[in-house]
């Protein structure tokens, strides 16, 4: 699927992460009200497992703003959110020292099915349901906004699969729906493995684990005719944003 329309940028500074946080306060707790906005007075949403992850950003190429995030959190010796919340059965579990938890994974208003500050006794949705049904019929405004969606969440799930592959890691634990497993197994070819029981936690959701090492050859290289080549990264640093941005010194060569 193509990325024309967005990139996705690693936070690997202060001020790129304090937009990530930024923008999870706007979904979670301004436009879902998954969240309570009182308990993050700053407006930046985060909490004790941010230290130990990686933050995503989703930046839309044409206006310059940001529209999605996901996190990647990392064990690193102690409990992944998951596993504060449900029991995983012991003879599924990964081991350790290549399996994180992605989590977090949310959009912005214009991009889920709700509408700003709609909440329901179900869990307000942080993605809107993206599948291949239901197109017939769908306006054609509305069958681009769900495009633009599922395009989104691929270009997370590129870049989660090409991240796990630099730093060796072979498995994802995700606390998800089963409507979201079913999108996400839809928008990539993954196989999402029910690991414990499913859990209430603001809604049902579900302890999955899913193995990507048999998408690491495809975002490292790809074949063009007879010939293999390096494929271009999947996401940017924002630090290498920022520097691109700033004009050179005068005298710089």
């Amino acid at each position: 699927m193509p990325k024309e329309y967005f990139e996705v940028v690693l936070a690997d500074d202060e001020w790129s992460r304090r937009l990530h946080y930024q923008l999870r306060y706007r979904v979670f707790c301004v436009e879902t009200g998954y969240e309570d906005p009182a308990a993050f007075p700053e407006g930046e949403e985060k909490d004790e497992w941010d230290e130990r992850a990686a933050h995503f950003l989703v930046r839309e190429r044409g206006t310059g703003q940001w529209v999605a995030a996901m996190r990647m959190v990392f064990p690193r010796g102690k409990p992944l959110p998951m596993e504060t919340r449900t029991s995983i059965e012991e003879s599924m579990r990964p081991p350790a020292d290549h399996v994180l938890e992605i989590s977090r994974l949310c959009m912005v208003g214009h991009y889920r099915s709700r509408s700003p500050g709609q909440v329901s006794c179900e869990t307000p949705s942080p993605l809107a349901p993206v599948s291949a049904e239901g197109v017939i019929g769908v306006a054609p405004s509305e069958l681009r906004k769900r495009l633009r969606t599922a395009e989104i969440l691929r270009a997370l799930l590129d870049a989660a699969v090409a991240y796990s592959h630099e730093s060796g890691i072979q498995h994802w634990y995700m606390f998800i729906t089963k409507a979201l497993s079913k999108v996400i197994a839809y928008v990539l070819p993954l196989e999402l493995r029910q690991v414990g029981q499913p859990a209430w936690h603001r809604g049902e959701r579900y302890p999955f684990v899913v193995n990507v090492e048999h998408l690491f050859a495809q975002f490292t290289q790809s074949v063009i005719g007879d010939k293999t080549v390096e494929r271009r990264p999947v996401f940017r640093l924002h630090s290498e944003l920022v520097a691109a941005a700033m004009p050179r010194a005068v005298g710089a060569m």
